[in-house]
C-alpha cells in the first residue's frame, strides 16, 4: 500500500531515471548495491503518465530524495544550476498523502 502519491509528469519521470542510474552506479562504484534503488528505478520506468500520481512508501521516498540529493550535487559541481532538481526535491519531500485532491 502506498504512504503517498507524486503528482508525475514527463520531466519528473525523466529527472528520477536520471537520479536513479546514477545513484546505481555510485553503488556500484562503492561495492554495494541496494536492491530498493534497483526496485524504484524499474517503478518509475514501468510508471504510465496517463495515471498522473505515482504512488510512493517512505522507503522509496527515502531512496528518491537520497539519488536526487547526488544528482543535485553533480551539477552543483560541474557549476550547472540545479533550480529544477531543487524544485523536484521539494515536492518528493512534500508528497500528497490522498490520492484525490480537491481542487
Amino acid at each position: 500500500m502506498a504512504d503517498y502519491y507524486l503528482k508525475t509528469d514527463n520531466i519528473m519521470k525523466n529527472m528520477f531515471t536520471v537520479a536513479l542510474k546514477d545513484e546505481l552506479t555510485a553503488q556500484s562504484q562503492r561495492g554495494m548495491i541496494h536492491p530498493e534503488t534497483e526496485a524504484m528505478l524499474q517503478k518509475v520506468r514501468a510508471y504510465e503518465l496517463s495515471e498522473k500520481r505515482l504512488p510512493i512508501t517512505t522507503e522509496e521516498q527515502r531512496e528518491l530524495r537520497n539519488a536526487l540529493n547526488r544528482l543535485r550535487d553533480k551539477y552543483l559541481a560541474m557549476g550547472r544550476y540545479s533550480d529544477g532538481i531543487d524544485s523536484v526535491i521539494l515536492k518528493v519531500m512534500k508528497p500528497n498523502a490522498s490520492r484525490h485532491f480537491f481542487w
